[in-house]
């Protein structure tokens, strides 16, 4: 056999599944050639010796097969059971009881102990096992006798040792199903049951094999072997007793589920189920206490079954299987990580949302039977489970949901007159349906999102005295909706109308936010049916009943609306997409306001007149405004004081107004009605914007905010604050947030002062004789020290209390603060080629500077910050040629560019880079070059005056860099960054050119700039020379050759300064100069391929020169890098 044939027998033993069965086939393959090429005598046929029948090498391979079985390797018992099964399968010629002899000759297990006889008795039944799989019994030559012989071995296995009896069992039952139609099957049958259930059934393994050999022979007479069985079938119902003691042992294979359980399950839940006998059902009522309130084996047993027959049930046999015993393990096991069974109920949870997935038929019953008993399931076990399975749920199964959720609102379960479990199941009710309208998973339907906002609309604003068949959400709750949960309902309804606004529905094939099929907004038809309740006095009445004010402004309002709806149902209109937006915006605004006054009715009337009056601004007075335009223009320049605000400012305005309502609804409306009108934005709008967010922070910031706002809510009354506290400055307000110790900052003697006062109140006469010189001190009695006690108590408290008032203003004021840079986000973002853009870079600018030094803006900062870098430096486009002034976005550039010379730190300077890069491309549309720049009195001063250069006049951007380009270079301390030039670089790389004969002419010895500043001069020139394509190199080259002279001056002066600053005073240390010889190389690169005669311009005798000097000195000489950028230097000017 050659060494190759070997090699396969090694690899059958490996542990990757592959490789075996690759080596397994090769093998099969080459023996079958073997044995056909083999020809035996006629009379050896029916030898029992192998070499008599089979050719050598597979004598010698059923041997060796054989003997691996009991092998101890990893994957050796796998490998050689396959390949013995599939070998002995080709041999037909091949007797039972020749394999089982070699079989029992080849494992002797005399003197074998411990893990060696364990592998030799499990090599045996694997053996026994290849016999049945390779349909060796089911063979013409096979005998009754030769199939008790393996059956008698397998029992004697199975009573010998407990770890292979269900491994014999395995082996038994493969034989039962083996001989299934063999002329043998009778005879085995009635061999081998009764030999099988000799002592009946006692053991899960006994009961394994009753259950399929019942279900394979259901004819043969069972009542012998099992006499002391109801009528000797194992599934009758009184014997469903004895089947639940027996399985209730099965947990000794734990954590592995015994296969007596898929056999049983097999049979219970085949298709169509059983009609005699005990179900499933039962079987699992009668476990459930033994499997769910007993010991953790039988719990970890519990878990793992329910995951086998969830998938197999019908969506009317779930509700079984959830039992309160069972939820309260899996409910208690998922809530805490440390519980020992936590990775089971994980899996189990886990188990069910995939299900779901699955089966969408039985995920509806899943999370009834989730949320049925468990209302709190996801917030008790701290998982997403029930909100997952929900997520899978489609069509009708939401739909039914929702009845679902309706009914327990309607009707909750309650126990006698338990009105707080009534309201926890009320609010859960209430949260489940909100949550299924914000479920991104779902596919939302009009139907059972029209069916949430009515039932939650009917019952937040009526009381419903009488059922409706008409009004589907007319229902007669039980009992009667507590006040909560009536302020419950209110709060979720304009928490629904918010989501509503936005709320994507396919209309006519195309996703349209917050409109129904019908065209109808969600809050108008929600209106409709609030308006059609409130006159329905038989069957409903007003929770909060109206006063005249408020009935006269909803006919008002009412009327309003429908004007509205009409104009908007104009097909002139309908084609005009700008024009149906804006009446769609105000009567959106108009049908929320109307809602509202049935909530609150002494703010919303008051909303609906200024509603009212900008609707007739921008549209009923639209012609007055024009002819208004006319006569003015006719008028004084002094007229202009007198004239009113324009409609757009008016509505901008009240927008605004709306972000400061603590109502989340009114604020999204506010966002939506301004992505309609943002176009229009004017500079008063911005104004009104940017005075929101430059208002302090904390009480004064609230004073000033909400100065016409409900005390109650948005300022604290000056009457209940210290002196000092009520118009404490921006510093003092700085300081509370700091510390809560030391909430009043400068103020604090004055609190001190104000509470010594107090407790001398509380003291009276005591506090006064204290003060004397009176030797005599006066004492108080236990009432007086109690009564002071109470006294000083109620002082402490008011303190605290008008600290959490200051911190809760401060709070809402941030917050407004965000609501209203929400909207300047809005504009930004649909609007980027606004004129007004270029208005609002100075003003953010600012602000995130300012906010920055402050400890309670900090996230407004952060937010400013993102403002700028995400959305400002990243529009995709910006402000045409034609809509802008050239002259003014030069402006905002030289403004941009102030800021950054006066920046504190490196982070505002990157801003103002960004915002920089923003102008400069609205700049690059216009062609013609600016004036020369006018020279300052502070640039007279200086040497290095680029007004004493011959170069032409720079345009506009390069005017404003070059100013600051020479601030950079040139003051003594300047706080630029490069940052702000190599931006410049990466985008328009064509304006810096034209500061090229700037930055080397401040790079000269006349100029003597700083090492820091004239090295990244070197570097700003460098990265300019690396980012010009070579198409561009002619174009640049006289621009190049023009200052040259100069540069190569400048280089041979800078190498000069540095090897002569033998103590680093100049601060050309090493670092730097490694740095500048980079950049020197760099240059010489592009210089080499962009100008002729480059040895004569580089003078490349006078920088060797002065490159060894350097390399040689005594600061240099051991420094590697320097050496090799020197060479490398002088390499690059060799190629001349």
């Amino acid at each position: 056999m050659s060494n190759g044939m070997m090699a396969l027998y090694w690899e059958l033993a490996s542990v990757d599944p592959k490789v075996r069965d690759d080596a397994a086939h090769t093998l099969l393959r080459a023996l079958h050639q073997f044995q056909c090429t083999f020809t035996p005598q006629e009379a050896d046929m029916e030898s029992e010796d192998l070499e008599k029948v089979c050719a050598p090498d597979v004598a010698y391979g059923v041997k060796r097969l054989l003997r691996g079985l009991p092998s101890s390797r990893k994957g050796a018992r796998q490998g050689f059971a396959v390949a013995l099964t599939e070998l002995l399968r080709s041999l037909e010629f091949l007797r039972v009881s020749t394999i089982f002899h070699l079989l029992i000759k080849l494992t002797q297990t005399a003197g074998a102990k411990g893990q060696e006889e364990k592998d030799i008795l499990f090599g045996r039944i694997f053996g026994i096992l290849a016999i049945c799989q390779a349909d060796m019994l089911r063979r013409p030559h096979t005998t009754l006798d030769e199939t008790k012989e393996l059956v008698t071995a397998l029992l004697k296995y199975a009573s010998s040792k407990s770890y292979v009896r269900e491994t014999c069992f395995k082996v038994l039952i493969t034989i039962l199903e083996s001989v299934h139609g063999h002329a043998l099957e009778n005879e085995v049958v009635a061999f081998l049951v009764p030999a099988v259930l000799a002592k009946e059934v006692s053991t899960p393994e006994d009961l394994w094999f009753a259950v399929v050999a019942q279900s394979k022979h259901p004819e043969f007479d069972w009542a012998s072997p099992l006499p002391s069985w109801k009528s000797g079938s194992i599934y009758n119902r009184n014997n469903l007793g004895k089947v639940v003691e027996i399985l209730k042992d099965s947990t000794f294979v734990s954590p592995r589920v015994h296969s007596v359980w898929e056999a049983l399950l097999d049979v219970l839940l085949a298709t169509p189920r059983p009609t005699q006998g005990f179900t499933l059902e039962d079987l699992w009522v009668s476990l459930d206490e033994s499997l769910f309130n007993s010991t953790l084996e039988r719990k970890h047993l519990g878990l793992l079954l329910f995951q086998r027959i969830l998938p197999r049930l019908d969506a009317k046999e779930v509700p079984f299987f959830f039992t309160p015993q069972f939820m309260r393990t899996l409910m208690n096991h998922l809530a805490k990580p440390d519980n020992y069974l936590h990775k089971t109920a994980k899996q189990a949870a886990a188990f069910l949302c995939k299900t779901a997935q699955e089966r969408n038929d039985i995920a509806l019953q899943l999370v009834l039977q989730l949320v049925g008993k468990h209302q709190r399931f996801d917030s008790i076990t701290k998982t997403k489970t029930v909100e997952t399975i929900i997520g899978s749920l489609k069509g009708e199964s939401i739909a039914e949901y929702v009845s679902y959720l309706q009914g327990v609102f309607l009707k909750p379960i309650g126990k006698g007159n338990d009105v707080k479990g009534v309201d926890q199941r009320r609010q859960w009710a209430l949260d489940q349906m909100i949550l299924l309208l914000k479920n991104g998973k779902l596919t939302k339907e009009e139907k059972w999102v029209q069916s949430i906002a009515d039932c939650i609309c009917v019952h937040a604003f009526f009381h419903v005295k009488k059922t409706d068949a008409s009004i589907p959400a007319l229902q007669v709750p039980s009992p009667e909706l507590s006040e909560a949960s009536r302020d419950s309902c209110r709060d979720k309804f304009f928490n629904v109308l918010g989501y509503l606004v936005s709320l994507p529905l396919t209309v006519d094939g195309a996703k349209v936010a917050g409109v129904k099929a019908n065209g109808n907004s969600w809050a108008y038809d929600l209106h409709l049916l609030v308006l059609k309740l409130s006159q329905r006095h038989k069957s409903t009445t007003l929770v909060q009943p109206l006063d005249e004010e408020a009935v006269r402004a909803i006919h008002k309002g009412q009327s309003i609306v429908q004007s509205i709806h009409k104009k908007a149902a104009n097909p002139d209109v309908a084609q005009n997409k700008e024009a149906l937006a804006r009446y769609k915006a105000f009567e959106l605004l108009f049908v929320h306001v109307f809602i509202q006054v049935y909530a609150d009715p002494g703010e919303a009337v008051g909303l609906l007149e200024e509603l009212e009056s900008c609707y007739n601004l921008v549209f009923e007075d639209a012609t007055k405004s024009q002819s208004s335009k006319k006569r003015k223009a006719a008028h004084d320049d002094d007229s202009s004081d007198t004239e009113e605000p324009a409609p757009m400012e008016v509505l901008f305005d009240i927008l605004v107004s709306f972000m400061a309502k603590p109502s989340a609804l009114m604020r999204s409306l506010a966002e939506e009605a301004f992505k309609v009108f943002c176009s229009q934005m004017t500079k008063r709008g911005l104004e009104v914007i940017f005075e929101v967010l430059s208002t302090k922070s904390g009480v004064a910031g609230a004073q000033e905010l909400f100065e016409n706002e409900n005390e109650d809510q948005m300022e604290i009354d000056d009457a209940n604050l210290p002196d000092g506290d009520a118009h404490s400055d921006s510093e003092s307000e700085d300081d509370e947030g700091s510390e809560e110790d030391d909430e009043d900052g400068a103020n604090a003697e004055v609190v001190d002062e104000e509470l010594r006062q107090k407790i001398q109140e509380a003291l009276g006469n005591a506090a006064v004789d204290g003060e004397d010189d009176s030797e005599e001190e006066e004492f108080l009695d236990d009432d007086q020290m109690e009564a002071f006690d109470e006294k000083l108590a109620e002082i402490f408290r008011h303190k605290k209390d008008i600290k959490t008032q200051k911190r809760d203003l401060k709070q809402q004021v941030l917050h407004f603060k965000f609501r209203v840079l929400d909207l300047l986000e809005i504009f930004i973002k649909k609007c980027p080629q606004h004129p007004l853009i270029l208005d609002i870079l100075m003003p953010v600018l600012k602000l995130s500077t300012q906010t920055s030094s402050t400890a309670d803006e900090l996230d407004l900062h952060a937010k400013l910050v993102s403002l700028i870098k995400n959305k400002l430096c990243k529009l995709k486009a910006v402000p045409p040629a034609d809509a802008v002034d050239a002259e003014h976005a030069a402006t905002t550039l030289k403004e941009v560019h102030e800021f950054a010379r006066k920046a504190t730190d490196g982070a505002v300077v990157q801003l103002c880079s960004g915002i920089s890069i923003l102008v400069v491309r609205v700049l690059a549309q216009f062609r013609e070059d600016a004036e020369p720049p006018k020279a300052t009195k502070k640039n007279k001063k200086r040497k290095s005056d680029v007004k004493e250069q011959d170069v032409k006049a720079l345009s506009r951007v390069a005017s404003v860099y070059n100013d600051s380009l020479v601030d950079f270079l040139s003051a003594n301390k300047t706080r630029l960054k490069p940052v702000i030039f190599l931006d410049l670089i990466n985008r328009y790389p064509a304006f810096l050119w034209e500061l090229l004969p700037t930055m080397v002419h401040l790079t000269s010895q006349e100029a003597d700039p700083k090492a820091y500043n004239m090295i990244q001069a070197y570097n700003i020139m460098a990265r300019l020379m690396k980012q010009t394509p070579k198409s561009d190199e002619q174009l640049r080259a006289p621009i190049v050759e023009a200052v040259w002279d100069g540069f190569t001056a400048n280089v041979l002066w800078t190498l000069q300064v540095a090897t002569e600053d033998a103590e680093g005073s100049r601060g050309l240390n090493k670092d730097r100069v490694r740095d500048l010889l980079k950049d020197l190389v760099v240059i010489a690169r592009r210089t080499v391929s962009m100008i002729p005669s480059k040895e004569k311009m580089w003078k490349r005798a006078e920088i060797e020169v002065a490159l060894t000097e350097l390399v040689k000195s005594k600061r240099f000489e051991n420094v590697p890098s320097i050496k090799a950028q020197s060479k490398q230097l002088l390499a690059v000017l060799a190629v001349a």
